[in-house]
Parts: structure tokens; C-alpha cells; sequence
């Protein structure tokens, strides 16, 4: 009967699972690149369904064509979610729906929306309620409707490379559009009873007692228990991103399993039976990940828990992979958006890497190594945090763009810290709500390690050489070295090529990635919506100019996407459109060697650009003053100020115009030039990028006829309230034959400079 079953499945249940698994994920994965029909995708499964079946019939393995049904299954899902769209609306809309949910006390998610002209929303909206200034502020419970007046925002989706897929995000939380209501708004019907509601209010209530009981250090116990980190320092929480820990304010799996363990060990020494006490401990255990969010690796750890402790009842051996593999395909069912999610990548690969490669490890120390015989623990927590930060490599580049360099023994501490912080702030948090005074005392202790840990931190944060940025990787490449980590683990087994293998993914991968650190030359138009940032790139060189308006985190994702190294940054005026992004640029792990702008003479500086002055000359970032005639030297690439003269006021007309002859392509950058400030003998140039986003004051027809360009870039925010750009630059710049390209309609515009001529990328 063995040989019989063997001989149609050939592959023990765990690689099975497995494989059906990935070909889940792969066919969720295929949504960012295509999405097939789902018509075609469902005929698809029948057809490969109905051969499995007759292979089953046959005795023989079926085991492909349920792969095949099972990508295409996992596809149809995740595309049919996509592809259902709810549209934004028109400023002035009424807007009525029920309160199925309360983010804040004035955000509340409605179901059920219906606007004025009968139309229903498919999916929740997550709303804003605003209110008069100085008014009380009206409760609002799940089950009442509110009506009003105001506006709908569809989520945005990537413009530039590195960018954030907000929709993706929304999708995976419910919703799918977000926006306000004005004030004015009404709110009638009964509230019902919502067990998220009463988990809120549970959670408010938790936070609360905590700042009582642990005082100052409350913000870094409340991070660790509930993954709250609004009342944070600000630098403890850059120090700790910086030095690879910061994962410990957000509630994972670590800390499910964390505290699995403290339940499973508390409700072994109570007289209850076994599957009772596993009653218990699951519900615990569901309890904290519904109160801290249910976040992919909250559910992960929990589903894997799950299962150990089922095997555990029924005296089975309990298998990680197999707990992993069954954990990725019940979570891609249920929500298959949740797999396109940063967080959940960054668990599941994370977890992968520690069962695929803590066992190889291990063998290497024990065989070696005299100390791992003596000290077991030290070293198997050693070997945990260090497969758990090879798996992570890929991931941080991935989705940071650099690599903590002291991240591992950061960790190791970390994983030494977290039992005690954990269980102190749980025994505290318990003891302040029985007799506070005791709470207090019993915090203070605990606060010790956490005062320690923070200022351990910040310390480490600031060593030289404590980041290695690098440019981000592709998902090829990521999945190439899941497959390398699965060809270094004794965890599977493999035929006589495995090393083969495993020396043709390294070269893969090599051929991959080193082209990304020496890349080819190129002029990059960043769309930061209404608002100006532009990147000139030698190798991983970079130049600046302009970083997009305030709160602009655009500019800075690309720098960390490519693992851009920014030597100079270029301010053609302190506009908050152009420079507002710089406070978030110097506040980041990117080193600015020198900013460069035009002499503001008296102006009036905004809250801003002073702001973000201040900081500069804090941390000695040196800030030169050029005017016309002046040139701005960087790499081998002679920038020569145009403009302004001394004679001209006022920020736009002191806009920097610069030109340069960039690898064999001139471009012409104009700033926010007013048409009476142009000069009026201006170069001629290949690329322009028109002043002032193309508004009715800038880039006079004479001054296009005069410079001629080929491309004429313009940034600009989609459906903006200034009406940018006008139809009578539009007209003038196909007149002088432009080739043009918006930042709105494009995304990002990427020029590549050659001898066979230019050639022109965008995002969209």
C-alpha cells in the first residue's frame, strides 16, 4: 500500500504542499505583471482539474496539473479583486453610508455608500468627519448612517520606481477609496454591538493604563506589547530602523511566539486536559492578535501555533515547513491581496530563511566550534539571528534600499531583551491594574532595560559605516535566492546536482545584480505631483534638482530604490513645490554632501524652507550661493547658471535656470521663470523642462522657438486647482515640435542620453 501511495503522489506531504503553495503565490504574483481573463483562467482550472483526475483514475501523480490549477486559481482571485475599481468623486458630493468601523474618533469607515445620483460603492470608504472649529465633537458608533457632503480620493498607486502602491494596501484592510466629509454632516440610526469596536475600545483603554503605570518609558512598552508608536521619540524609532530592530514595534510573529510559549508553559501546570488547555491557548492567543491588529505576521505566527499545538494534542510530530507552507496558502485564500503586502513578504521570507538555514548552521558551529557545546542557548539564539538576517538581506534591499550593518548583534540583543520586556510589561500591566503604586514600582525596575535598550540605539545608530545602502533587487532575483537558501538547508533534500544548482543561482544572481551598481547614465523627471524634483544619475552618482513639496517622501524613495549616493542637491527656488521635501531628505540615512541655490536677498523665507535651512547648518551640510554667470560643478558634468541676475526680485523670477551638456544631451532646467525674466538669448537644448508647471506666465514662445527643444518635460500634479499646464503652452510647444511628456499622464520620465540618440521611459 506504501509503494501503491508513493507511486502516484512521489513527493512526501510537505514538498507537496509546498509546491501547491508556490504555484498559489506565483499565480498571485503574475497580477502585478498581467492580469489573464478570468473567463480563461477559470476554464483553465476545469481543464487542468479534469487531467489531474484521470491521472488520479490512473494512479499516477497529479501533482502538476493541481500546481497549474491552483496558479491559475490564485491568479483569478487576486485579478478579480484588482480589477474591480470604485471611482473617486467631484469635490461637492453627498455622500451617505453606514459606520462599520471607527479608525479614530473622526476617521470611521462606511459600508454601504451610496452618493446622490443612486449610485453604490462596492466596497468600504475610509472617511474623515470634519467639523467646525470650536465645536463638540459628535459620537459617531458602528450601525448609524451618516450623510454629507464632501469628496472621494482613489488610493495612489506607484509613479516612480520605489514607490508605495497605497491601493494595494487599502485593498488589503477592506477599503477602497478614502476622502472627508464637511462639516455639517448627520449621523442618525441605532449603534450595534461590533466586536472590532469593543477591541478598540479595549486597546484605548490598555494604552491608557500602561502611561499611568510605566510613565516615561510607556511609549516603548506600548510599541512592544501593542504595536503602538505614535507617542514615540521620533529618533529612538530612526535609531532602531537604522540599526535593524525596529521590527520589535511592530507585533509579529516574534511576539506571538513569544508569548505561545509563556501560555503553553503556564497551562501545562493547570489541571485541565489537553484539549481544553489547547482551547485555551488558542484563544488567548487569537485574543492578543485581534487587540494588537492581525497583522500578516501576527496571523502567520498564530496559524503556525495553531498547528503546533494541534499536534501536540494528538501526539504528532510537528513540522515548521509544513506549518509554513500550509500558514502562506490559508492566508493567500482568504485575502490574496495580503501577499502583494511589504509585511507579509517580509515575514514569510524572513521565517523561511530561519527553518531553511538555522539547522545548516548549527551543524557548522556544533562540528566546529567548542563553545557551542558549552553554551547550547547563546549559540542557537546566534544562529537564529544570523539565517534570520541572511533571509532578510534581499528584503531590506527590497523595500529599503540599504543594510544595517550592525543589525546582527543588535538582534542578538534584541532576542535576549524581548522575553524579559515582554513579560515585564504583561506582569506590570497586570500588577498596576490590581494596586497601581505596585505597578509603578515593579515598571521602574523594567524600565531599566528599556532605557538601555533605547540609548543602546541610538549610540549604535550613529557609528560610521552602520548602513550599507545598495540598490534594490528584482523579484526575480529574490526568488532566485529563496531557491539558493532551499539548496543550502539539510531541511530538504536533494538529487546529485545540488551543488550545481547552487553555484548556478549564485551566477545568476551576480549576473543580475552587478549591473545595478555601475548602471548607465540617465535624467530622471520624478512625479511628486504638483510640486518639482528632478535626479541626474552618473553610476550611483546623483545629482538633485529641486526634492518635491513638503512631506514629499517621492524623492527619497527613489534614492533609497536605486541605493543612490546624492552629492549635490540643487534648489532652483524655496518654494515649498520644490524644496519642501528637503527636511525629509536630510532627516533620512542619505548623506547630502552640499545643497546649492540662488541668494534669496531679503526675502521672506517660509516656515519651510527656514525650517529646513536650520537643519542644514545643524548638521554641516554646507549651502552655496551661485547667481547668473556662476557654474555648478558635479562628477564631470559643468552646470552654468543662466539666471537670476542681481537686479531681479521675488522668489520665482530668482529661479535658477541651469544648463548642461549631460553625457552628449543638453538640457535646459527653468525653475518657476516668469516669461518677463527670460533671457533673451537662451541656448538651445534637447530637453526643456518648462518653467512653472506649464502655467500661462512661463515659457514664452519666443523663448521655446529660441531654445528648440526636442523633449519638453513637465511636473505637474494630476486634476491640480491651478489648471497647470495651460492649453496656450501646450500649443506654443508642439508649434516649436516638442516632443511632450507630463508627469501627470507619465509618471516618472526617464531620459537615457546616447550616440544613437535619446531614449524615453516613463512609469505609466
Amino acid at each position: 500500500m506504501k509503494q501503491r501511495r508513493n507511486a502516484v503522489f512521489l513527493l512526501p506531504i510537505r514538498r507537496r504542499l509546498m509546491a501547491l503553495t508556490v504555484a498559489c503565490l506565483c499565480g498571485v504574483y503574475l497580477t502585478c505583471v498581467i492580469i489573464i481573463p478570468c473567463a480563461f483562467c477559470i476554464c483553465g482550472c476545469a481543464v487542468f482539474a479534469g487531467l489531474g483526475l484521470v491521472r488520479l483514475c490512473k494512479r499516477q501523480s497529479a501533482l502538476a496539473c493541481a500546481c497549474a490549477a491552483l496558479l491559475l486559481f490564485g491568479h483569478t482571485l487576486a485579478g478579480s479583486a484588482l480589477l474591480l475599481r470604485d471611482l473617486p468623486t467631484e469635490p461637492g458630493v453627498s455622500i451617505s453610508g453606514t459606520v462599520s468601523a471607527i479608525e479614530q474618533s473622526n476617521q470611521v469607515y462606511l459600508t454601504g455608500v451610496t452618493m446622490e445620483d443612486g449610485q453604490t460603492l462596492q466596497r468600504a470608504v475610509l472617511v474623515t468627519l470634519m467639523e467646525e472649529e470650536g465645536a463638540p465633537r459628535e459620537a459617531v458608533q458602528v450601525g448609524q448612517q451618516i450623510s454629507g457632503t464632501g469628496r472621494l480620493f482613489a488610493q495612489q498607486e506607484p509613479r516612480n520606481p520605489g514607490g508605495v502602491n497605497q491601493r494595494i494596501q487599502a485593498l488589503e484592510q477592506g477599503y477602497e477609496l478614502s476622502g472627508y466629509i464637511l462639516p455639517g454632516w448627520t449621523v442618525h440610526g441605532k449603534p450595534v454591538f461590533s466586536p472590532g469596536e469593543w477591541l478598540r475600545t479595549v486597546r484605548e483603554d490598555l494604552l491608557a493604563h500602561m502611561e499611568r503605570v510605566f510613565g516615561e518609558s510607556a511609549p516603548l512598552f506600548q510599541g512592544i506589547l501593542l504595536g503602538e508608536r505614535q507617542k514615540m521619540d521620533a529618533d529612538v524609532i530612526t535609531a532602531m530602523r537604522l540599526t535593524g530592530t525596529v521590527h520589535i514595534l511592530t507585533v509579529s510573529g516574534m511576539h506571538l511566539s513569544l508569548l505561545a510559549m509563556a501560555v503553553a508553559w503556564v497551562l501545562r501546570r493547570l489541571p485541565i486536559g489537553r484539549w481544553f488547555r489547547f482551547g485555551m491557548q488558542i484563544a488567548l492567543l487569537t485574543f492578543f492578535a485581534c487587540l494588537t491588529g492581525g497583522a500578516p505576521g501576527t496571523i502567520r505566527a498564530l496559524i503556525m501555533a495553531t498547528m503546533r499545538a494541534l499536534a501536540v494534542c494528538r501526539g504528532q510530530r510537528y513540522d515548521p515547513l509544513t506549518s509554513l507552507s500550509a500558514a502562506a496558502l490559508i492566508m493567500t485564500l482568504v485575502n490574496p491581496l495580503r501577499t502583494l503586502t511589504a509585511s507579509f513578504q517580509f515575514s514569510f521570507f524572513v521565517v523561511l530563511g530561519i527553518l531553511l538555514l538555522a539547522n545548516g548552521l548549527h551543524g557548522v558551529q556544533t562540528k566546529r566550534l567548542a563553545v557551542a557545546r558549552r553554551f547550547p542557548r547563546l549559540v542557537s539564539a546566534l544562529q537564529v539571528c544570523a539565517s534570520a538576517q541572511i533571509a532578510a538581506l534581499p528584503m531590506q534591499l527590497l523595500l529599503y534600499g540599504y543594510v544595517p550593518v550592525y543589525a546582527l548583534p543588535m538582534n542578538l540583543i534584541t532576542g535576549l531583551l524581548m522575553p524579559v520586556l515582554m513579560a515585564g510589561g504583561v506582569f506590570c500591566t497586570a500588577v498596576g491594574a490590581l494596586c497601581l503604586p505596585l505597578g509603578r514600582g515593579c515598571a521602574w525596575v523594567f524600565s531599566v532595560p528599556a532605557m538601555v535598550f533605547e540609548h543602546l540605539s541610538l549610540f549604535v545608530s550613529e557609528l560610521p559605516g552602520g548602513i550599507c545602502r545598495l540598490p534594490s533587487i528584482s523579484g526575480l532575483l529574490l526568488a532566485l535566492f529563496a531557491v539558493t537558501m532551499a539548496l543550502l538547508s539539510p531541511a530538504i533534500r536533494f538529487g546529485r546536482g545540488r551543488y550545481r544548482a547552487f553555484v548556478g543561482c549564485l551566477l545568476l544572481m551576480l549576473i543580475g545584480y552587478l549591473p545595478c551598481l555601475n548602471p548607465a547614465a540617465r535624467y530622471v523627471q520624478l512625479d511628486v505631483g504638483q510640486g518639482d524634483a528632478a535626479v541626474l544619475r552618473k553610476g550611483r552618482q546623483a545629482l538633485m534638482v529641486d526634492v518635491g513639496p513638503e512631506d514629499s517622501y517621492d524623492a527619497l524613495r527613489y534614492v533609497r530604490h536605486e541605493g543612490l549616493l546624492v552629492d549635490t542637491v540643487i534648489l532652483s527656488h524655496l518654494d515649498e513645490d520644490h524644496m519642501g521635501g528637503l527636511s525629509v531628505l536630510l532627516q533620512s540615512e542619505v548623506d547630502v554632501e552640499r545643497i546649492v541655490l540662488a541668494d534669496p536677498l531679503g526675502e521672506k523665507l517660509s516656515e519651510t524652507a527656514r525650517s529646513a535651512l536650520e537643519l542644514a547648518q545643524q548638521m554641516d551640510v554646507p549651502v552655496e550661493i551661485v547667481s547668473a554667470g556662476d557654474s555648478v560643478i558635479w562628477a564631470d558634468v559643468r552646470f552654468e547658471v543662466l539666471s537670476p541676475k542681481e537686479t531681479l526680485k521675488g522668489s520665482n523670477e530668482r529661479s535658477l535656470v541651469l544648463y548642461a551638456d549631460f553625457e552628449g544631451m543638453r538640457v535646459l532646467l527653468t525653475g518657476d521663470l516668469p516669461i518677463e525674466c527670460e533671457m533673451e538669448r537662451p541656448p538651445e537644448c534637447d530637453v526643456l523642462k518648462v518653467a512653472h508647471h506649464g502655467s500661462k506666465n512661463a515659457s514664452s514662445l519666443t523663448f521655446l522657438e529660441k531654445t528648440s527643444p526636442q523633449i519638453a518635460l513637465i511636473s505637474v500634479g494630476a486634476e491640480n486647482g491651478y489648471g497647470h499646464p495651460t492649453q496656450r503652452v501646450l500649443d506654443d510647444l508642439q508649434a516649436v515640435g516638442a516632443i511632450i511628456y507630463r508627469t501627470d499622464e507619465c509618471g516618472c520620465i526617464t531620459l537615457w542620453p546616447g550616440t544613437k540618440g535619446m531614449r524615453v521611459q516613463t512609469c505609466l
